[in-house]
């Protein structure tokens, strides 16, 4: 694939804040929860469990959203599905369907078990977009560029040929131990871009893409 940093033949993407947006679900809960009347039942519910504080102190503090400390605190809590279902972010359906059409080598490491995602991934019919979907139940998890290499000889792909995609420093470092080129993307959370693009920068990625269409633009040369 020939992007505006040059081709490459594999593309390896995170799954949660760069492709699948749950983190969403979650914040438009805690913001109805806040309101002094709620809209949901949900909200409601969480509003007299008196987590509300103890999330408001995660979600707004100077450092990534950690989508799995917020489901393990709300599944203790019995909320384990959302009003608002978590999806792609918008636009990212159309970028890997027009990345597939090209041709593109495709693969996903995500933070979470490797079933959990082919799952969601199924769902959406996605699947069949990635060679390789690895999780953090399938050996070194990030950022033990262990994965990477074993993705890159699945592939038959050398580093320098190979593009990592995605929004937390985890990523970059995972990468840059790798030895492969590397993509930010800052759109997860939608209060806190100043604190994305400062935990990405210093490991100097090709570019930070501060949207799903700065992005689609940055791989599409378009």
């Amino acid at each position: 694939m020939i992007t505006s940093f040059g081709s490459f033949d594999l593309i390896i993407f995170d799954w949660d804040g760069t492709l699948f947006d749950s983190v969403s679900p979650i914040i438009d809960l805690f913001l109805d929860a806040k309101k002094e009347q709620p809209e949901s039942t949900q909200g409601e519910a969480l509003k007299e469990s008196g987590m509300v504080p103890v999330l408001d102190q995660i979600i707004t503090a100077d450092h990534a959203v950690q989508v799995n400390d917020l489901k393990m605190l709300l599944n203790l809590e019995g909320f384990t599905t959302f009003r608002k279902p978590a999806t792609l972010y918008a636009g990212i359906a159309e970028l890997l369907e027009q990345l597939w059409s090209s041709g593109q080598k495709m693969a996903v490491v995500a933070g979470r078990a490797q079933a959990e995602v082919l799952a969601e991934m199924r769902t959406l019919n996605i699947d069949h977009y990635f060679f390789s979907v690895v999780g953090s139940d399938q050996g070194p998890v990030k950022p033990n560029p262990a994965i990477i290499h074993a993705i890159l000889a699945l592939a038959e792909c050398v580093p320098n040929r190979a593009l990592m995609i995605g929004d937390s420093a985890m990523d970059m470092e995972m990468a840059t131990l790798a030895r492969i080129s590397m993509l930010g993307t800052a759109y997860v959370t939608r209060d806190h871009e100043e604190y994305c693009l400062k935990r990405l920068e210093p490991w100097q990625p090709l570019a930070i893409a501060e949207s799903v269409d700065e992005l689609s633009q940055f791989l599409l040369g378009h």
